[in-house]
């Protein structure tokens, strides 16, 4: 019966509606799973405090911070195969300075080491804690590190406890540049956007109806045919010779 006109085209309208209603239900799980909550910066003196370590509670959060870049005492951090982190002290108008992580670079040449803004900034950026509390010295050559620590920053003046992995900075460096990706993240765990997982779900339990539905209508045209008639026309074809 199923080889039947009725059945084939019955059939290839139930996967095409299945498999239409899959990619809607995986298309509202992507949507849910992007509800990414945006949040504006807080200012770094409310996260960041001189000497003492950023708390486990502020990691990951998006700060912003004014001041005056330090050049004299930038570092560059060695991160990993050939690449390097440039971190410049931002000095505010008042209280410890601030370590920005300004970009990625792959050599030490690269322009954007030497590019450092002059003048009063803004900087936007995640508040990071350092890859060591208080860390070694570096034994690199000056102006290296071989981490982003208190000890390998060995600034001679007062200095949170932690830094910031640069987002945006006004005005905008001279000097494209990768940025800095931070360590660690505020976790994203309760960002699922809940209307659409209830979508994705609704797609699938109609997929589910369009098989039972299927199922269903096959079950009653056999009924009909009855059991006798569905025997012989089951039943082999004998050769007679």
């Amino acid at each position: 019966m199923l080889t039947t006109r009725k059945w084939i085209g019955l059939s290839i309208l139930a996967l095409v509606v299945i498999v239409a209603f899959g990619v809607l239900s995986a298309w509202q799980w992507q949507r849910a799973q992007r509800d990414e909550v945006v949040t504006a910066p807080v200012p770094a003196a409310e996260v960041f405090s001189a000497g003492e370590p950023l708390a486990t509670s502020a990691y990951g959060t998006v700060v912003s911070a004014s001041g005056t870049y330090d050049a004299a005492h930038q570092v560059v951090v060695v991160h990993g195969n050939g690449t390097y982190w440039v971190v410049t002290p931002l000095q505010p108008s008042s209280g410890p300075a601030i370590p920005v992580a300004r970009a990625t670079v792959t050599s030490l040449d690269d322009p954007a080491v030497a590019d450092v803004t002059s003048g009063n900034v803004t900087v936007t950026g995640v508040a990071q804690p350092y890859e060591g509390d208080p860390g070694t010295p570096s034994s690199l050559p000056a102006g290296q590190a071989d981490r982003l620590t208190a000890s390998g920053l060995a600034l001679p003046y007062p200095a949170v406890g932690g830094w910031i992995a640069l987002q945006s900075q006004t005005p905008p460096p001279v000097v494209a540049t990768t940025p800095v990706q931070p360590p660690i993240t505020q976790q994203a765990g309760g960002n699922l956007r809940l209307q659409n997982a209830s979508y994705a779900v609704q797609w699938l339990l109609f997929a589910g109806f369009v098989i039972f539905f299927w199922w269903r209508m096959l079950r009653d045209d056999l009924r009909e045919l009855g059991p006798e008639q569905t025997r012989q026309e089951t039943a082999p074809v004998r050769e007679v010779y």
